[in-house]
């Protein structure tokens, strides 16, 4: 059997071509799959509240677990290595991303405001009317899994839209895709953003795609700075709980802050959030740099 050693550590049982060629089939075959139980459940029980949500958790376990873990079991002998999640972040990098990620409210939904108001030429109004018609549809089927406004319904949404979401997207998007891609010859910045985009265009929201987009790249540089895919899991699990409490927070009371419309009326408070962002990533490149220095002094030292 061939090895490819394409990273440190690391040795692949297939060139780069076909690790993508068979994480793309197997994605595919599992998409399908997840398909065929969803309409199955559609059929017998109907489009409810509750079937919604267990068409979410299948979804999330056959089009984006699934074919993560199988294509890392299957290309290389230390596939928890290959995915990132054999070693655990550090706690001050958690509140350091966390601090990036609320500093960054503000920005986000001027950003996602601008998005929203962008109308295309006459000559493509059919495209714009599908994609609004995508937008509305991916809101209902969000509405939908989130469900009443009772405490249970909140925990339900938390735990599938928020955690498992979160968990399951990472570890595709993240954890397959940008480091199949990032353990070729392909730049890791090029591979970042790349992964960024399809990520973003996936979710079908196309008037929230730039917000979507940024908060992808985010995730990926997280994983590039700090090789843990547990630090961007983390992330999305919050940045994901905290939609969600916004939203139920602002059904249940009309005095309640809605965290989707902070800053979007004051350009002090999205300059101040645009500086405390990029601050912040400042701060977080700045560590991976350190420790970047420190493993090849720990290298230097060894060889001597």
């Amino acid at each position: 059997m061939n090895n490819y050693f394409n990273e440190k550590g690391i040795s692949f049982t297939l060139p780069l071509a076909k690790r993508l060629f068979l994480f793309l089939c197997v994605t595919v075959l599992c998409f399908v799959l997840a398909g065929a139980f969803n309409s199955f459940i559609v059929y017998f029980k109907g489009t409810t509240p509750a079937t919604m949500r267990i068409a979410a958790v299948i979804q999330d376990i056959f089009a984006f677990i699934i074919p993560a873990i199988l294509t890392a079991i299957l290309i290389t002998r230390l596939p928890a290595r290959f995915l990132c999640v054999d070693k655990l972040p550090s706690v001050s990098s958690i509140l350091l991303a966390c601090f990036v990620l609320l500093a960054s409210v503000p920005a986000m939904n001027a950003l996602v405001t601008w998005n929203e108001s962008i109308n295309l030429p006459e000559s493509l109004s059919s495209l714009e009317q599908w994609m609004r018609d995508s937008e509305e549809s991916s809101r209902a089927t969000i509405n939908m899994v989130l469900g009443t406004d009772s405490i249970s319904a909140l925990l339900l949404s938390i735990a599938i839209v928020g955690i498992f979401a979160g968990l399951s997207e990472e570890l595709f998007f993240r954890g397959a895709f940008q480091r199949l891609l990032s353990t070729g010859r392909l730049n890791s910045h090029l591979a970042i953003w790349i992964v960024a985009f399809v990520f973003s265009a996936s979710h079908l929201q196309f008037y929230g795609f730039f917000g979507r987009l940024l908060l992808g790249a985010f995730f990926g540089y997280l994983l590039f700075w700090f090789k843990s895919l547990w630090l961007p899991i983390i992330i999305h699990v919050i940045n994901n709980t905290l939609y969600i409490l916004s939203i139920y927070f602002a059904g249940e009371s009309s005095d309640a802050v809605d965290l989707n419309n902070v800053g979007v009326d004051s350009p002090w408070i999205i300059v101040l959030s645009v500086l405390l962002t990029a601050g912040g990533l400042a701060l977080l490149r700045f560590r991976y740099a350190t420790r970047a220095s420190h493993s090849i002094s720990n290298i230097n030292i060894k060889e001597e």
